[in-house]
């Protein structure tokens, strides 16, 4: 290498990207990670060993080998840390995942992040950017002398509600009194939460669900205060969420944490790149050898045949999921509700309906989720309001009906049906019927029409916001001059 190339390379910012094992995670580091490449980064992604595997095994090979780099012309570097986790007995609970990770990575992550300091061909590393629930990273980070960055993938909303454990504690509204499942049942979760910084109106079952424990000692309860602690003695946060969108909250968060940068969507502002031709960003989230499922092929020429926004799309996401009886009812919801009916139910999740009824539906494992809310036909999404899923809504124009799982969901959900009035929210313990009027409303009925309203006034801001000049380009920019090169 040549003195200027080498000057050039040692002026370079080295990010390293540390996603969560999970593809709601991984979709928006990769995009984050082709962003900054765009803005003249080099990259590197860090996947823990039991994800890798599985990415090697969705895409047909068994080898143990780490590809040298993504699907992104090999310009974004993979590493992998150990783990400890086998494939053939993974961690059967979100806690045990937790545990494992932060008992066993901490020290690997920091041997590579010192290897990488002195790695012939790239650049130091500059800064580590931590997915928020991977504490460990930013802990190595520091202890290698390296700064870092907090991501936190889902909403604005969703980090200031975990925010609050904390408070909720101190106020002794947690632990919930009696025995565990009183408390679904006997009022607790309707607290009222004036008090929450940025958000009116909200009420305890708004918050994100790790608080709704009646044990004081609840492992993830307090692990969600550590990650909150940490991020607020990182560098700056990053949020794939837009100003305009979240503002109220975004300024509420700024006296409780370090700089907020909004650079959402991640998906439109890939779309904006020179490099993308305006129409990129498609195959970002579900695309690039990210996703361990196999997407159906054939539903866009289902779609096809459908009239202009006649089809609802129903889809919980990559991880969350629901008992029999709650699937079930949704199945006879779809059969009453007369309206054609595209439904991704994965695998383990179709085994628990017996039947799917109607005489226009599609039922498929996975789907390219992106192309299918572009897709004209669609005319509501039914969403378990993860923040990739909202935001994906949003950018295709299509009003949702919420039904949240767990996690932020809850949050995102209040959030965006009230305060943002993109859609409705489908009560947890509606049967067929209640389903069944509540789609047909949301597809025919004036809250419907005024949700589609709503979302087509938010598309229009969000699209501002990717391209020059707005909010979250200008953010990228100054996330990059004022926290990436600082340390070079």
């Amino acid at each position: 290498m040549g003195s200027s190339t080498a000057a050039a390379q040692a002026n370079k910012p080295h990010v390293v990207l540390v996603p969560f094992p999970a593809h709601g995670h991984v979709a928006p580091h990769v995009q984050l990670a082709r962003v900054l490449r765009a803005r003249g980064a080099h990259v590197t992604i860090v996947h823990t060993e039991l994800h890798h595997r599985r990415l090697l095994q969705a895409r047909g090979g068994g080898g143990g080998e780490a590809p040298a780099a993504d699907d992104e012309g090999g310009q974004i570097a993979v590493e992998v840390i150990p783990d400890e986790l086998s494939l053939e007995d993974p961690p059967r609970t979100l806690q045990a995942h937790h545990e494992a990770m932060e008992r066993n990575c901490l020290e690997p992550f920091k041997a590579l992040l010192r290897e990488l300091a002195g790695r012939p061909g790239a650049p130091p590393v500059s800064c580590v950017v931590a997915d928020t629930p991977m504490p460990f990273a930013a802990v190595a980070a520091r202890e290698v002398g390296v700064p870092d960055v907090q991501f936190f993938t889902a909403s604005a909303c969703g980090l200031m509600g975990y925010l609050q454990f904390q408070e909720l504690l101190a106020r002794e509204i947690i632990p919930l009194k009696g025995i565990r499942t009183d408390y679904k049942s006997d009022g607790s979760l309707d607290t009222p939460l004036e008090w929450v910084p940025g958000m009116k109106g909200m009420r305890l079952r708004d918050m994100p669900t790790f608080c709704r424990t009646t044990d004081a000692d609840d492992w993830l309860l307090h692990f969600h205060v550590h990650q909150m602690r940490t991020a607020a003695a990182s560098k700056a946060v990053i949020l794939n969420t837009f100003y305009d969108m979240e503002k109220d909250v975004v300024d509420a968060l700024a006296p409780l944490l370090p700089p907020v940068y909004t650079v959402g969507p991640l998906a439109s502002v890939i779309a904006s790149l020179p490099e993308s031709g305006g129409g990129g960003g498609g195959d970002t989230a579900s695309g690039g050898g990210i996703s361990l499922l196999q997407e159906d092929e054939e539903c866009m020429a289902w779609l096809d045949g459908k009239a202009p926004r006649s089809v609802v799309y129903l889809s919980f996401g990559s991880h969350a999921s629901m008992g029999g009886a709650r699937l079930q009812e949704f199945a006879a919801g779809l059969a009453r509700c007369g309206t054609p009916y595209l439904w991704v139910l994965r695998p383990e999740m179709a085994a628990e309906v017996e039947a799917v009824g109607g005489d226009d539906g599609l039922v498929v494992p996975w789907c390219a989720q992106e192309a299918v809310l572009s897709h004209p036909a669609v005319g509501l999404f039914v969403t378990h309001c993860g923040w990739n899923s909202i935001l994906e809504s949003v950018v295709a124009g299509v009003p949702v009906l919420g039904c949240p799982v767990l996690s932020e969901q809850t949050t995102n959900c209040r959030q965006v049906c009230t305060a943002r009035g993109i859609g409705g929210e489908l009560p947890q313990e509606a049967g067929s019927e209640e389903i069944a009027a509540l789609v047909r409303e949301m597809m025919a009925g004036r809250k419907g029409k005024e949700a589609r309203d709503k979302t087509l006034e938010w598309k229009r801001l969000a699209e501002a916001s990717a391209k020059e000049g707005g909010s979250s380009y200008e953010n990228i920019g100054r996330l990059v001059e004022n926290v990436l090169l600082k340390g070079i």
